[in-house]
């Protein structure tokens, strides 16, 4: 018998029909929640199984019980401080940029030809600062070895010589001074003594000074290197505030939950343990009591969303 036109036509349409239909959004949703219902049942089958392995908590000061209340409070405070994190970061964000900014400005002062000029004649004053300083010590060490030799010459006519009174003088008075306990006195009858004994103690002015005539003045820095260290050091202030603020938003705190800090960090760490997946051979992951597991069990994802990122 032969088939009409139409009813050949539709024979051959109707597989393509059925491929097309395999391949429809409406068949891939199916897919889905087919693969989604057997994802839960193998789940459940797995909870009810972990649920075998349970040990019996034992709360105390630390351990505390998760309870729906305690649970509600602590994703509060975990969403608030993700919020507090986001602004920072925001904050953050914007300082890197002006401190990227600043640095760039420093960059561009910086000239590597007057730095190099500024360096190697601050090295030849130093060099230079540092003979005048070797100079006035060994000066200042004969002087007191030509005392302590006339001293050691004639005692007795020492005792007579107003240099040798002066430095006794002195050295009386610096005792005194220890004996009291007043730092700024010792510090100052001490200097007496080495100024009555020809010693040369210069502070960096006074050795500046001296050093003047033989070495000239020090080197001042060019105009670029002080504004490229200004610069500088304002995106190194940006920095250090930014990575403090980067890090200001700590955990949820004891008394956002109202519990203590030790047992907010407790209650955080069971959770992240439960989630992580129950282990033979970690017992803080099985250390809930039936109420605690069937409570996380109903409220997995919602957890999972709210305790990620959350420390």
């Amino acid at each position: 018998m032969r088939l009409q036109p139409f009813r050949r036509t539709l024979l051959a349409v109707v597989p393509l029909i059925a491929a097309l239909a395999a391949s429809s959004p409406a068949a891939a949703q199916l897919g889905a929640l087919r693969r989604a219902a057997e994802r839960r049942v193998e789940q459940t089958a797995e909870d009810r199984a972990a649920a075998a392995s349970l040990i019996e908590p034992t709360f105390d000061a630390t351990t505390i019980e998760i309870t729906a209340e305690r649970l509600d409070r602590y994703t509060a405070a975990l969403g608030k401080v993700k919020a507090q994190r986001a602004e920072n970061r925001a904050k953050y964000d914007e300082m890197e940029a002006r401190r990227s900014a600043l640095a760039d400005s420093a960059a561009m002062f910086d000239n590597d030809g007057a730095r190099n000029a500024f360096e190697s004649s601050t090295t030849r004053y130093s060099t230079c600062r540092s003979d005048v300083r070797r100079a006035a010590e060994q000066a200042s060490e004969r002087s007191m070895q030509e005392v302590m030799t006339r001293m050691q010459r004639d005692p007795i006519g020492a005792q007579n010589d107003p240099k040798v009174k002066e430095i006794i003088g002195a050295m009386q008075a610096m005792a005194l001074a220890q004996q009291s306990g007043d730092s700024a006195a010792t510090r100052r009858a001490q200097e007496r003594v080495y100024t009555v004994m020809g010693v040369t103690v210069a502070d960096s002015a006074s050795l500046d000074r001296a050093a003047a005539p033989k070495c000239g003045a020090r080197p001042a820095k060019p105009a670029s290197m002080v504004r490229a260290e200004s610069f500088r050091a304002r995106a190194d202030s940006v920095d250090a505030a930014a990575r403090a603020l980067n890090s200001a938003a700590g955990g949820v705190k004891g008394a956002d939950v109202g519990m203590t800090d030790v047992q907010s960090r407790m209650f955080w760490e069971r959770v992240m343990s439960w989630l992580g997946g129950m282990r033979a051979d970690a017992a803080i992951t099985r250390t809930f009591s039936r109420a605690e597991y069937d409570l996380l069990v109903a409220r997995r994802g919602a957890l999972r969303r709210a305790f990620s990122g959350g420390e």
